[in-house]
């Protein structure tokens, strides 16, 4: 079983950022990505540092406006306005909060469905042509419809983590990447939802599954046996287990804030050909895709 090495792929990204950065700057084009953080999420916390200390690596300035989930929504909103007419910034993210965090500081039973009109309502507010993290409700449709690139779009930075990794290890088996059948577990906008669209757009035989669709799948006995990859972010702990895979089959994981691959199992089963683990797989490679992201914006 071979570990993907998230760090060190990362790092050579970012050597070639470094000179795309320092080209655009020669041309008199600076990037600055402007972050909105929630201060009650760790894990949002960590990440924003973590961005923020690979943008300085390569040359990108990287602000934060740091807020409290309680804030009023207009609050925030205000500011990402400011920050979409201000012509030095390039870039925008809303850094999501865990939804148990956002429903906890709300002090109420807020449901998910509120969490989602909440995100929703905020990513729109992005303007389209700084959305450097790929979450506006208009870049995701156009993800949807295969034509963001046209549109002059990015793919969410987790996505384009995900489609690096799997690159690099098609590569390795020497086989085009439509030639897999690919299981997706998790329906986030993040991730799930135009990861699979990006899939079928390049022709690769795909599904997108929810908790639901997979417990039908392990109660009829099949599980993941049939897929070649299985991606897998829902942040449930060892939902993967060796018993659901195949010989050969190459694992990404981006659970979080906890692993959803037990990797332990599917190291001791000798299943598994590729593994991304957690921390070290999939984060690394996020944090730079955005990087890529911000720069592909400062060109057009």
């Amino acid at each position: 079983m071979i570990t993907y090495d998230g760090i060190s792929r990362a790092a050579k990204i970012e050597v070639t950022l470094q000179s795309q950065v320092a080209d655009l700057a020669r041309q008199g084009v600076r990037i600055t990505i402007a972050a909105i953080l929630f201060e009650e999420d760790s894990g949002s916390r960590l990440y924003t540092k973590l961005k923020g200390e690979a943008a300085a690596r390569v040359g990108i300035a990287y602000q934060v406006h740091t807020f409290s989930v309680t804030d009023a929504i207009e609050t925030v909103a205000q500011t990402v306005s400011d920050l979409n007419q201000n012509q030095n910034v390039t870039g925008i993210i809303i850094q999501k909060p865990w939804r148990k965090t956002w429903q906890r500081a709300q002090n109420s039973q807020s449901t998910a469905s509120e969490y989602a009109q909440w995100w929703s309502a905020l990513t729109a507010k992005i303007a389209p042509e700084k959305d450097v993290d790929g979450l506006h409700p208009q870049t995701l449709q156009a993800i949807q419809d295969g034509t963001w690139q046209e549109q002059g779009r990015v793919l969410p930075a987790t996505a384009q983590a995900v489609l690096t990794i799997l690159e690099d290890i098609n590569q390795q088996q020497k086989k085009p990447l439509n030639a897999n059948k690919i299981s997706i577990i998790g329906t986030s906008d993040l991730l799930g939802r135009p990861l699979f669209f990006e899939l079928k757009r390049r022709g690769v035989d795909v599904e997108l599954l929810g908790r639901k669709e997979l417990q039908e799948k392990n109660n009829s006995g099949i599980g993941l046996q049939e897929s070649s990859i299985i991606i897998s972010a829902t942040g449930v702990r060892h939902l993967i287990t060796a018993d659901l895979i195949s010989e050969g089959t190459s694992l990404i994981d981006v659970g979080e804030p906890r692993p959803d691959v037990d990797f332990e199992s599917v190291r001791a089963s000798g299943k598994a050909a590729h593994i991304t683990p957690v921390p070290g797989g999939v984060g690394p490679l996020t944090i730079v895709s955005l990087l890529q992201n911000a720069v592909v914006l400062a060109k057009q």
